[in-house]
């Protein structure tokens, strides 16, 4: 997929939207080409960990809506974009392997839906994260659920609500990005992250993002019931624990 750049490092596999002068804007091709490539690095036991980047000045723009208006039939390139929105909203979390963002610029609409949707997220200062959709007579339907469950619904709302974007301070202060640093720095600190990642034993990495996921929509109680017998399937498994 030329609009996608794919490399590996150690055993962290490198991502890279390359549509720059598109803002690095989704086609249905290219979260077609993303699917498939995180599907793959997830079934290759080589790799610990997925980072995604854009190439640029942007993270992700967000969906190529020139894509849908010039297509003969608009409405049936529509719902596939939105079939595939869906799967690769949901992809990260799907995964057994970890997946960093490394933001390094705009992550607007579906951008900020993809990076948002990875386990951890790395932000140099040009980092944005916005949803315009309403500016635009429309709502950022997809990706309302994950954002209330990452800041709240007063937050969430007012990003929804308002349609202006948030820059890389704020970010980090709501929690959205775990680690701030400058430009140059952005791929080297999330190749440092995944490589810490990486180190790790991988039943147990799996088994900790598949359980942490699974108690989103568990209460308390159930969750830790739940976690109980892969607890101690794993601690018999390591020695000395």
């Amino acid at each position: 997929m030329a609009d996608l750049l794919v490399s590996t490092q150690d055993q962290t596999r490198l991502l890279t939207l390359d549509r720059h002068a598109k803002r690095n804007a989704l086609t249905n091709g290219l979260i077609r080409a993303l699917i498939d490539e995180l599907s793959a690095a997830d079934n290759d036991d080589a790799i610990r960990c997925v980072v995604i980047t854009g190439n640029g000045s942007a993270f992700c723009a967000g969906a190529d809506l020139e894509e849908s208006r010039s297509a003969a039939d608009p409405a049936a390139v529509l719902a596939e974009r939105n079939a595939l929105l869906v799967d690769l909203l949901l992809a990260p979390q799907r995964m057994t392997t970890p997946v960093i963002a490394a933001v390094n610029g705009g992550a607007i609409g579906g951008g900020a839906g993809l990076a948002l949707g990875c386990d951890m997220v790395v932000a140099s200062p040009a980092a944005r994260f916005g949803y315009p959709e309403v500016k635009h007579g429309i709502t950022a339907a997809l990706l309302i659920p994950n954002l209330i469950r990452q800041v709240g619904p007063k937050i969430a709302f007012e990003l929804i609500g308002t349609g202006e974007p948030i820059g890389a301070d704020r970010a980090l202060a709501l929690n959205l990005v775990n680690q701030l640093v400058p430009a140059e720095d952005l791929l080297p600190a999330a190749f440092a992250l995944a490589a810490k990642l990486a180190a790790f034993p991988p039943a147990a990495m799996q088994a900790s993002k598949r359980l942490f996921y699974a108690a989103f929509d568990m209460t308390q109680a159930d969750a830790v019931i739940a976690n109980r017998d892969v607890n101690t399937a794993l601690r018999q498994q390591a020695p000395g624990h």
